[in-house]
Order: C-alpha cells, then sequence, then structure tokens
C-alpha cells in the first residue's frame, strides 16, 4: 500500500507540474491548430468514379463436351487480362485516349503521369462471384468518370480479342507430329519382333531390376559402415574417459564419515535458523533473547546432526559396509560411462549382423547381374522405346479430334459474356480528403504537444508543490506549514489564469466543431470562413 500511495503522490506532483506550465498548452495549440487546419480546409477535393462489371464464363455447350473437346479456362484468360490490364502499354492508351498526354512534355512527366494512373486506378475482384470493381480519383469528377470508363472498355475489349483463338496452326502441328510417331512406330515395332525371334529362348521376361536393387544394397552397406566407424569411435572416446575417472569417491573411508558434504535429515531445519538469526539481527543485537534462543537451537540441531552421523559410521564398522553412504560413494560420471560402453557395444554388435548380412546379398545380386545383363537391358530399352512412342502416336490422334471439334465448338458459342452492373457515374460529392479525422488528429497533436513541453520543462524548472516533497527530494525535515501571507491575491491570479485556459480551451473546441460541422453541411469550409480562418 505505500507504493501505491507513493505511485499516486509522484502522479499527483506531474500532473500539479504541468498544470502550472500550462501556458505552455496555451501556446502550442494556438500555434499549431490553426495552421493545421488551415492547411487542411485547402487540401484540394477527391472526387472518385467507380463502376462493377460481371464476367460471365459459364456456357452451356461447355458440360456437354466435356472429355470431348479441349476448352481454353475462361476464368483464367479473364484473371490475366485483369493483372494486365494495369500494365504501362494498357495505361498509355488510357492516357492517349482521356487526353492527358497532352498535358505532359518530357518523358519524365509521361513516366510520373503513368506512375500516378497505376497508384489511382484500382481494380478489385471477387473470385467466387467473378465481379470486377474499377475505381479512380481525380480532382476532377468529369475525369474521374471519363478513366473509369475508358478503363472498362479497354477490359472488355483485351478480354474478348483473347478469348477467341484460331486452331488451325495447332491442327497442322498435331497431324506433322501424327506422320512422325507413325513412322517411329512402325520401326520399334519391327526392332521389337526381331530381338523376339533372335533370343526368345534366353529372354528375362519378368525379372526384376537387379542393377537398382544391387545399388541399393551397396548404399545401405556404405550406411552401415559409416554408422560402424561412427560408434568405433565413440567407444574409444568413452573408454578413453573411463580410464580417468574412479569408479568410487571414497566417502565413505574413515577420515570423512562426518564430512559436511553428507546430507541429513537436520539440514533443512539448520538452514531455516541460519536464515531466521540473519533476519533478527538485522532488527536486534547479539544479546537480544530471541537471537540467544534461536543460536542455542541451532547448537542443538548441529549436535544432533554429527550424533547421526557419528552413528552412521559406527554401523558401517560393524557391518563392513558403507552403503549408507549410497550415492555419495559411487562416481555417477564413471557409471554413466560405463552405461554408454555397454550401449555402445550393443549397437556395434547389431550394425555388424546386418552389415554381414547385407555382403551376402551383394555377393549373390552381383552373380544374378553376371548372367542377364545385355539381355535384361535390351529387352527393357526395345519394350520401353515401343511403349512410349504408342501412347504418344494414340495420344495425338486423340489430341486432334479433340482440337478439330473445340474449333467448331467455339465458333458456335460465345465462352464469356460481361455485364455492367453499376457503370460509371459522375461524381457529385467529393470523396476526400477525410477532413474530420485531419481536423481531429490536428487538434490531438497540439495538446499532445502542449502537455509533452509543459511536462518537460516542469521537470527541468520543478517546482515544491507539498511538504512531502521537501523531505522526498530535499532531506529537509518538516514539522509544520503556514499559509502565503497573500493567499487571497494568489489564488485570485490561480482563478484568472484557469479562466484564460479554459477560454482558450474552449475557442479551440468551437473553431474544431465549426469545422466539423461545415466538411459534414458543406462538403469542405466556405470560401469566406477560410479568408477569415487564414
Amino acid at each position: 500500500m505505500l507504493g501505491i500511495q507513493e505511485a499516486i503522490d509522484q502522479i499527483q506532483t506531474y500532473v500539479k507540474g504541468v498544470w502550472i506550465k500550462k501556458r505552455y498548452i496555451i501556446i502550442s495549440t494556438w500555434l499549431i491548430c490553426p495552421l493545421g487546419w488551415a492547411y487542411v480546409a485547402n487540401l484540394p477535393d477527391q472526387y472518385a468514379s467507380s463502376a462493377r462489371l460481371f464476367v460471365d464464363t459459364s456456357s452451356l455447350l461447355r458440360p456437354l463436351l466435356r472429355g470431348l473437346a479441349v476448352y481454353n479456362n475462361p476464368s483464367e484468360q479473364v484473371n490475366l487480362v485483369a493483372r494486365t490490364l494495369l500494365s504501362r502499354p494498357n495505361l498509355e492508351k488510357i492516357a492517349r485516349e482521356a487526353d492527358l498526354d497532352i498535358t505532359v512534355t518530357t518523358q519524365a512527366e509521361m513516366d510520373d503521369l503513368i506512375n500516378n494512373m497505376r497508384r489511382d486506378i484500382k481494380l478489385n475482384s471477387t473470385a467466387e462471384q467473378n465481379i470486377y470493381n474499377i475505381r479512380y480519383n481525380s480532382q476532377s469528377p468529369e475525369l474521374a468518370q471519363k478513366i473509369v470508363q475508358i478503363t472498362l472498355n479497354e477490359f472488355v475489349e483485351n478480354s474478348l480479342g483473347n478469348n477467341r483463338q484460331s486452331s488451325d496452326s495447332a491442327e497442322e502441328f498435331i497431324n506433322r507430329q501424327i506422320e512422325e510417331y507413325e513412322q517411329r512406330l512402325e520401326e520399334a515395332e519391327q526392332r521389337l519382333a526381331a530381338f523376339k525371334v533372335s533370343r526368345i529362348d534366353r529372354a528375362p521376361g519378368s525379372s526384376r531390376d537387379y542393377y537398382s536393387q544391387l545399388q541399393r544394397q551397396i548404399g545401405e552397406l556404405q550406411s552401415t559402415e559409416l554408422r560402424i566407424l561412427e560408434l568405433t569411435s565413440q567407444l574409444e572416446a568413452a573408454k578413453a574417459q573411463m580410464i580417468g575417472e574412479a569408479p568410487v569417491f571414497g566417502l565413505a573411508a574413515p577420515d570423512s564419515r562426518v564430512a559436511p558434504s553428507i546430507s541429513t535429515k537436520y539440514d533443512n531445519r539448520i538452514a531455516a535458523l541460519e536464515s531466521s538469526i540473519d533476519d533478527l539481527l538485522i532488527q536486534y543485537t547479539e544479546i537480544h533473547p530471541e537471537v540467544v534462543k534461536t543460536k542455542n537451537l541451532l547448537e542443538n540441531l548441529y549436535d544432533e546432526r554429527e550424533a547421526h552421523i557419528k552413528s552412521l559410521s559406527d554401523v558401517a564398522e560393524e557391518t563392513g559396509s558403507y552403503s549408507q553412504f549410497g550415492n555419495i560413494n559411487q562416481n555417477p560420471v564413471y557409471q554413466e560411462l560405463k552405461l554408454s560402453v555397454a550401449q555402445y557395444e550393443g549397437q556395434l554388435s547389431q550394425l555388424n549382423v546386418r552389415a554381414d548380412n547385407i555382403r551376402a546379398k551383394i555377393a549373390e545380386l552381383e552373380k544374378i547381374v553376371d548372367l542377364v545383363p545385355q539381355i535384361e537391358a535390351e529387352a527393357q530399352g526395345l519394350n520401353r522405346d515401343y511403349q512410349i512412342t504408342k501412347e504418344k502416336y494414340l495420344e495425338l490422334i486423340s489430341r486432334r479430334e479433340q482440337a478439330e471439334l473445340s474449333r467448331k465448338a467455339e465458333a458456335t458459342s460465345d465462352d464469356v459474356q460481361f455485364r455492367v452492373i453499376d457503370p460509371p457515374t459522375l461524381p457529385t460529392k467529393p470523396s476526400g480528403p477525410n477532413r474530420v479525422l485531419f481536423y481531429s488528429m490536428i487538434l490531438f497533436v497540439g495538446f499532445g504537444t502542449g502537455l509533452g513541453i509543459a511536462f518537460l520543462v516542469s521537470q527541468i524548472n520543478p517546482v515544491v508543490l507539498s511538504p512531502s516533497q521537501l523531505v522526498s527530494n530535499f532531506g529537509i525535515p518538516v514539522f509544520g506549514k503556514v499559509s502565503h501571507i497573500d493567499a487571497k491575491a494568489i489564488a485570485k491570479v490561480d482563478r484568472r489564469r484557469m479562466l484564460v485556459f479554459s477560454a482558450s480551451s474552449l475557442a479551440l473546441f468551437l473553431i474544431f466543431v465549426g469545422l466539423v460541422y461545415a466538411d459534414i453541411v458543406y462538403g469542405r469550409l466556405p470560401i469566406y470562413l477560410l479568408g477569415n480562418l487564414i
């Protein structure tokens, strides 16, 4: 509670310091707010025109010919046109049709015009409904409508131009490929027939791929041998570390039976009493009754601990065993190394058995590979060439039929239809800038800057406001406080300053409300009011 009260007092001190320096708030707000509001009020209006276009890519003929004819995806074509609509050639064409190119004289100005158009023209789409929104902002409402209309026309024309594709060149190419593959297929059939006649008695038939099996077994043997080398190196390192470690510490020897490192049931109580003595000595002297009593209890615990350790030593001498010291007498590092050595040896045994088995498989595969390498390779090569050539030939025949059917279907149907949902309109009210937001931000910045300056000045040139501040900052004891002889005059001055601050803040707030009202009602500040404000 004391810390919370100190924090509250500190906050009150900061607030009072800022309040005393409130003249900086008045100066800051009257310097920032009027200038900022005048700048925002002078910003030119922005007019936005938009249009919505629905692209219908559904066709009644396409489901009927599914699997029989080949169609380009009209949705992908339209999406491609949408992504490339704002390319430089298209933007230059839009600029020429809108007569914007006559406003520039140099290439740098043309580049700036293209970049501004790419930034201001917004093309958004909803992939699920195929609805495209085109929007453009300009200081001229007529220009905004004109740009949107030209962009809409350009989008439709590019989509229709890319949608119609001629299939004559594709059919011609497919026919040439069919003739070539037909000749290759006849040659492959003749080679396969000659091979079967000459090697019919030694044909491998459905033999396995012995080469790939051999390579796989060799790779597995190399991995196993590498792992054996790694484990051998780890085993040798573990054995070398065991040489430098003793199995036991020798803590159970007679000279170290009462070693302080032995853990007993009295250790926690001894540690607690020692901590309690330290806390008591902070408040009292050595001869205080509580300190003397706690020290006596601590001495008794020490005696009991020594007696307990001595009894354990006597039992060890009688039985000849020091098992009471358990984990203390054993070397944990040595035990861990011993366990690691056992694990490494077991893994090496398993890997050696696996390596021998793999070597036996490799030897068997090498004998098989030496018997039928040439016949198997020749048969597989001939069958592979024949199957590939046959599959390509049949695929080309099917594609030729599909191409011809697709060409006839495209000539009788329209895959893409465009429907303008909302045509470009001439905007009558400005869409920006958002002056209300800017006015509010400037008001916030003005008061925030004033508060920051007032707080900074109050910390650089502080004023003592309370007796507690004298005690905390200067260490001067305060026995009492008296009122100022001119307390009434000081209170009168404070009221006058309060009135000035309130009037200043109220005037700024009224100006802010008037600006917001004018922006909402008139769209922007009237000219005569703007002149008075400036």
